[in-house]
């Protein structure tokens, strides 16, 4: 990952082409080769020729600047001048010794991420300094909006060339792990320099590209097709290859029974009609070797929605998905959901492995909770992973007759790698 800019908690915290645009204009003699293409890809800057992204902190609104303080126009930014912690995996396992020769291997898990900043403040005087780094501190103390799972970290695993790149990664569940510590302050004529160090950690240690099909529209659920099909016949379709080693005369004997899993209490029985839509990724967009997950995001209409079915499928090319159950043992993963409210929203996201449903409370403004996931047949449910190159076809399923107007719904595949 490239040093010269991050975004945490929704706030620019580290942008070297900013800094030194600000520090060049009070005659600072800071050196800097700097990504040129982070404040295109950005979006920072008028639309003029010749392009001109930054002016000064009063003037471009700098993430820091607060006309209330008077000190903040003389902070003139933060550089980035070295971060770790991205090139190495948290991947690791445990083996645990035989009593004859070798280890039993273990199962392999990822641990958090620890990411170290070392950054230069710059800025033109005492007031300015003090003021740099309470905002600084400010920022990086993140915010409990989500529950206190930590922030996002946006940062470019390249130098972008502009707009439409590829570049930028996230990271989630972030927050600070130590500092900003001052590690040194130089006094010039015409400013200060101070070098300070500051560790985030990340509770999600992958790092996560943009989503494959970020131009995916919403769908409208209404417009489905309708089916009188019962979801769970396509389970019933897909036979699993029996046991060749069993045999007829001398039965192996009965294995003690295991834990009940819990099924939803709403789970129904019988055949309903159903609106369907069908979403494709195609294989040609996936990559090699990174790991995909799902984000559901689904707008309840008019109408208390009941049964909600998405269903993903495994397809050699993920481009003929005209009929979702044409292979059965495809299946590759469910969500299902009893019972939405009307004018609810949903959102399933795999990056996060959280589920949150944003409902309008009449007189009190809006309330969030947590929707009880299930998988097939209403199962327990398991966060779904795919870990080989291929193609999607993702099917939505509604009951017809409580899918009302305004339902719609989208699902990005996203992928994540363990380094970058």
């Amino acid at each position: 990952m490239i040093f010269d800019y991050a975004e945490f908690a929704c706030t620019e915290i580290i942008n070297s082409v900013r800094a030194a645009t600000y520090a060049q204009k009070y005659c600072l003699p800071i050196e800097c080769d700097a990504c040129e293409g982070i404040p295109c890809a950005l979006g920072h800057g008028p639309a003029v020729d010749p392009y001109i992204p930054y002016v000064d902190p009063a003037s471009d609104a700098a993430p820091w600047f607060d006309p209330a303080v008077p000190a903040s126009a003389n902070v003139l930014g933060f550089m980035g001048l070295d971060v770790s912690g991205f090139n190495s995996s948290t991947l690791s396992r445990k083996p645990v010794p035989l009593v004859g020769d070798g280890s039993a291997l273990g199962i392999a898990r990822r641990s958090h991420r620890v990411i170290t900043y070392t950054v230069l403040m710059i800025v033109r005087d005492e007031c300015a300094l003090s003021y740099g780094l309470e905002w600084l501190a400010s920022v990086l103390a993140g915010c409990c909006d989500d529950g206190c799972n930590g922030n996002e970290l946006n940062v470019f695993a390249c130098c972008p060339e502009c707009e439409g790149c590829d570049a930028m990664r996230t990271l989630y569940d972030v927050a600070l792990l130590e500092g900003p510590a001052v590690e040194s302050m130089e006094y010039l004529a015409d400013g200060i320099l101070v070098r300070l160090t500051f560790s985030l950690i990340a509770g999600k240690p992958w790092i996560f590209r943009n989503p494959l099909n970020a131009s995916e529209t919403w769908r409208d659920l209404t417009a489905g097709t309708l089916v009188t099909t019962n979801p769970d016949t396509a389970y019933d379709k897909c036979v699993t290859p029996g046991d060749c080693l069993e045999d007829p005369l001398c039965p192996s004997p009965a294995l003690p029974s295991r834990v009940p899993v819990p099924i939803d209490p709403c789970y129904p029985t019988g055949s309903a009609t159903f609106r369907r839509t069908v979403l494709s990724v195609p294989t040609a967009s996936v990559p090699n070797a990174l790991e995909m997950v799902p984000v559901l995001e689904l707008e309840v209409g008019s109408k208390d929605l009941r049964r909600l079915v998405v269903r993903f499928r495994a397809s050699l090319t993920g481009t003929d998905c005209s009929d979702p159950l044409a292979d059965p043992c495809a299946i590759c993963g469910d969500i299902q959901i009893p019972f939405l409210p009307a004018g609810s929203v949903l959102t399933v996201d795999g990056r996060t492995q959280r589920a949150q449903l944003e409902c309008a409370t009449a007189g009190v403004g809006s309330s969030t909770a947590a929707p009880t996931l299930y998988g097939a047949k209403g199962g327990a449910f398991q966060w779904p992973v795919w870990r080989c190159p291929e193609g999607m076809c993702i099917e939505i399923l509604t009951t017809s007759a409580t899918t009302g107007a305004g339902t719609r719904a989208r699902v990005l595949m996203v992928t994540r790698s363990d380094a970058g």
